[in-house]
């Protein structure tokens, strides 16, 4: 009978502690509201315990709850970190109505500075997104990974992505955007020999790759990432150059499937390609290279309707729609061709088109 009453002593002593640990983690959890103009809600959120560092941008929900993933990156400072959360999620604003979702944009960034990923550092970010309730869906993003949403979802509810693979329908988006690019500029849909250059052959580009040789496409790679490039060349047949020569490739299209910035005043004279049609999101340095792209008879197809077969794959599985995801995937093509022949009908560049058309469903 000692013993058992020293074990219940124990196990309560134990759930006591463990109580009191959370309680501390929760008291050390401190989340300040940034005002930023044009943006519904922006935080800050940090945990000295957990070593939490993140920004949470909540750009527009006119159209339902903002959707978007949480980057996990190394940023040299606050700026940085909140700068790239406020770009991405407005991006994500305009992604999400473009690709006709119904949700809003939204986007988190985790500074991982002197910071090890560890579950309890998803799961205090996951207290903030549990805390903003519902006004924010979080999945992955740059370095955050399916083990990394499965902490997340242990504290909130409003974690998706866990469940289904997203660079299978991004790639598969992309593919389908190459293909009516490639009909809008030579009235055919087909990619046999069409020459296609990669930068970035991770699991997008990758995926992306495998879908092009198996339409009988010229294809040539580059990545800083060796390893990619080696399994890829198990699988598939292809041309390598390196990540610096890859955008002054003579080809039919340029595909930046890494980070982004890809095209900017650096190498825009140097382009050798008749279109642009890649995964990465913020792709054109700034809005002014789409229209220097358009000025000088270069197809550039916006990056957040081409790659948004990623949170088209996720919306479906909030909506538990999943068996219309393919149906979805096609239509990226048909949006796509309505955006470059109202740029050819108007004058204006893509990327303005798109970001127009965006905004009228919004306001609509």
């Amino acid at each position: 009978m000692a013993n058992i009453a020293y074990n219940i002593c124990m196990l309560n002593k134990n759930n006591n502690l463990n109580q009191i640990s959370k309680e501390e983690n929760i008291m050390s959890l401190k989340i300040t509201d940034l005002f930023i103009k044009g943006y519904d809600r922006v935080v800050h959120a940090t945990d000295e315990i957990t070593g939490l560092d993140c920004v949470i941008a909540i750009h527009n929900t006119k159209l339902g709850p903002a959707l978007g993933g949480v980057r996990s990156w190394i940023y040299e400072n606050f700026e940085e970190q909140k700068a790239d959360a406020l770009r991405l999620a407005e991006a994500m604003t305009l992604k999400n109505s473009v690709c006709g979702i119904d949700f809003g944009g939204g986007k988190a960034c985790l500074n991982l500075t002197n910071i090890k990923k560890t579950p309890e550092l998803y799961q205090s970010y996951a207290e903030v997104v549990e805390a903003l309730k519902g006004s924010y869906l979080t999945a992955g993003d740059v370095n955050t990974f399916k083990e990394d949403l499965i902490e997340c979802s242990k504290v909130s509810k409003y974690v998706y992505g866990i469940n289904v693979e997203t660079s299978g329908p991004t790639s598969k988006g992309l593919f389908f955007a190459m293909k009516a690019t490639n009909n809008f500029i030579c009235n055919n849909d087909d990619l046999k020999n069409i020459h296609v250059a990669i930068s970035g052959v991770g699991k997008v580009g990758g995926k992306l790759a495998k879908l092009l040789s198996k339409a009988n496409a010229k294809i040539t790679v580059a990545s800083i990432n060796k390893d990619h490039i080696e399994k890829l060349k198990k699988e598939i047949n292809f041309s390598e150059t390196s990540p610096k020569d890859l955008f002054t490739t003579k080809c039919d299209i340029i595909s930046p499937c890494a980070l982004g910035g890809a095209i900017n005043a650096l190498n825009k004279n140097k382009l050798q390609c008749k279109s642009i049609v890649g995964a990465a999101n913020n792709q054109l340095e700034d809005s002014t290279i789409g229209e220097w792209l358009n000025k000088n008879n270069i197809v550039y197809a916006p990056d957040y309707l081409v790659n948004s077969g990623g949170v088209i794959a996720i919306a479906s599985e909030i909506n538990k729609t999943e068996n219309l995801i393919e149906e979805q995937l096609k239509k990226i093509g048909d949006r796509l061709t309505s955006v470059l022949e109202e740029s050819k009908r108007s004058g204006e560049s893509t990327n303005l088109v798109a970001k127009r058309l965006a905004w009228e469903r919004i306001n609509s």
